[in-house]
C-alpha cells in the first residue's frame, strides 16, 4: 500500500463535449488541506490567440436517492 500524500494537489481529466455546450471541457478534484473539492474547467482562446482554461471549484454534493413515485392505481 502506498503512503502517497495527495494533500494540496489536483487532477483534471479531459471531457468530450459538443461544440457550444455549457458543460466543462475538463473535470477533476482538488485536495486543499485535506478537504476534497470538485473542479470544473472550460477552455477558451483570448483575443490575442492565447489558449487558456478557466474554472471553478465546489464542494461535493451528497448523492441522494429519492424513492420511486408510485402511480395511482386507477
Amino acid at each position: 500500500m502506498s503512503d502517497y500524500d495527495d494533500t494540496n494537489t489536483f487532477v483534471l481529466f479531459s471531457e468530450e463535449v459538443e461544440e457550444g455546450s455549457k458543460k466543462p471541457n475538463c473535470t477533476g478534484k482538488i485536495n486543499i488541506d485535506g478537504k476534497e473539492m470538485r473542479l470544473a474547467g472550460w477552455s477558451g482562446e483570448s483575443k490575442n490567440g492565447r489558449r487558456y482554461v478557466r474554472g471553478t471549484w465546489s464542494e461535493y454534493k451528497a448523492k441522494t436517492t429519492e424513492p420511486a413515485k408510485e402511480e395511482a392505481p386507477f
